[in-house]
């Protein structure tokens, strides 16, 4: 797939997105990652942390629920399919806690009736893997952006 990445990938064109050094990262909206591949989370951690972003990754979503982060989250990324708790069932505990986070899920498991079930969630997008790191980066500066404004 042209413009996707896997965890080698993870240098962002300079001249495309904005570098910490022209935003202040500790007045930056936090962009939560939970996905339980490591390698995965991690690159998209890289990515992410070299534009004007603060990054938080974490491996699961018990990790994520126990988080001090879950009240100044803007956007997160989820992966669908993981040990333990599901991402559909992590943002079903988030709703429930009455946390409406804006929700992109990544991954490589979903036929049309899952991302329908996701939809209904309340996820935002649903991205396949490997992900096209241009149309992501679009994507979450476009949540940011409106969270800001709201």
């Amino acid at each position: 797939m042209s413009g996707g990445w896997q965890a080698q990938d993870v240098a962002p064109r300079a001249d495309r997105i904005a570098t910490r050094e022209e935003a202040p990262v500790r007045d930056a909206p936090v962009i939560a990652i939970v996905d339980d591949d490591e390698s995965f989370r991690q690159a998209l951690e890289r990515f992410l942390g070299t534009v004007a972003f603060r990054v938080r990754a974490f491996a699961s979503g018990e990790e994520f629920l126990q988080s001090s982060e879950l009240g100044r989250v803007a956007c997160l990324l989820l992966d669908l399919a993981m040990p333990g708790m599901s991402g559909l069932e992590l943002k079903q505990q988030l709703r429930a806690r009455g946390l409406q986070i804006p929700t992109v899920f990544v991954t490589a498991h979903a036929d049309d009736e899952v991302e329908q079930q996701l939809l209904a969630a309340g996820a935002i997008a649903i991205l396949p893997k490997p992900v096209d790191q241009q149309m992501l980066l679009r994507l979450v500066q476009r949540i940011v952006g409106e969270e800001r404004h709201t």
